[in-house]
């Protein structure tokens, strides 16, 4: 096991105020504390009026979350990404659901001041996405790679700096364009992982991109075609990277709708409770510590200090779970 992974384990933190799934989540630091904030996402309905504009923070030594001021977004959303850049939470795109059952991406970017707790409209994104692959880089940038648009997966690369407040768009990502991958930063290095192609049906692949980051080119990646990793294939896992050691915790094998009901079969997708990690520069993968429940559709781990943060999700059923861990030492 990579140096960083053994010494860690996951611990429960206090569960969030009501079940939710496919919660925006992201983690900053504020008055020196870890300051979790969670946004949007599905109750335990699991149908579309249950989509929710709710959001919540929980700071580190509390004993509940509190709620903020709903997310902005009108019509509420789910599978959008949340980042954490400069004191800030930013909420971007996801997609609602009409009563027609038509679901529709969006490209709105609403971002929470997360000392007052408000929010306000940030500059929207170049292409509507859900589903993506978000994260922030340099303490200045976002990255946000492939994704659902509408009608089908695209492999857009979309790249915010904070600087200009202004979004542009990189080469496209050169891996399979998927929607429900994972992806984190270690050091100055993008990973991207799986993911599910709308080309000819929805399927997993099981691919690993690796970028190289150059901050005073922000808009040049590098990318190097980085293998497999142990199977299976996931589908809306949990990833994050913690001293130079990239998790990817949960999900499934068996991709599904919002309600967890597989695309395939109809019947209940399965969760999965391993965690594979890789450490950076190394080429193999190891297990890492097992999540204490099975747990799938997630949008990624929360990074802040010395901890990974993960805040509700799916459970066998499908059921939606209110419970929330770190994974720390």
């Amino acid at each position: 096991m990579p140096d960083g992974a053994t010494a860690i384990a996951w611990r429960d933190i206090p569960p969030l105020p009501q079940p939710i799934a496919n919660n925006a989540l992201a983690a900053a630091s504020s008055g020196g504390r870890c300051v979790l904030v969670s946004a949007g996402g599905i109750d335990a309905s699991l149908t579309a009026d249950g989509i929710l504009a709710s959001a919540f923070r929980w700071s580190e030594g509390d004993d509940a979350w509190t709620p903020l001021p709903d997310l902005p977004a009108d019509p509420p959303r789910i599978a959008s990404s949340a980042v954490a850049l400069r004191g800030a939470v930013y909420v971007l795109g996801g997609y609602s659901v009409a009563e027609s059952g038509q679901e529709t991406s969006h490209a709105d970017v609403f971002r929470l001041d997360v000392e007052s707790g408000e929010w306000s409209p940030a500059p929207p994104l170049p292409v509507a996405i859900d589903d993506a692959m978000a994260v922030a880089w340099a303490d200045r940038f976002i990255l946000v790679v492939s994704g659902w648009s509408n009608d089908a997966a695209v492999a857009a690369v979309q790249v915010y700096d904070a600087d200009s407040d202004e979004w542009s768009l990189a080469d496209d990502f050169p891996g399979q364009a998927v929607f429900g991958g994972a992806a984190a930063v270690w050091q100055d290095e993008l990973v991207v992982v799986d993911g599910v192609r709308s080309a000819g049906g929805f399927s997993l692949v099981d691919q690993v991109w690796i970028a190289a980051l150059d901050p005073d080119r922000p808009n040049t990646f590098t990318w190097t075609d980085a293998g497999q990793h142990p199977a299976p294939a996931r589908y809306r896992a949990a990833a994050g990277a913690l001293g130079g050691v990239f998790y990817l915790s949960g999900g499934t094998g068996d991709p599904y709708n919002f309600d967890g009901l597989s695309y395939e079969t109809g019947s209940p997708s399965a969760p999965l409770a391993d965690t594979i990690v890789r450490a950076a520069g190394a080429a193999a993968w190891s297990e890492g510590p097992p999540r204490p429940i099975a747990t799938m559709d997630h949008r990624g781990l929360a990074a802040c200090g010395d901890a990974l943060y993960s805040a509700g999700g799916m459970i066998a059923g499908p059921a939606v779970t209110d419970r929330a861990f770190a994974l720390a030492p």
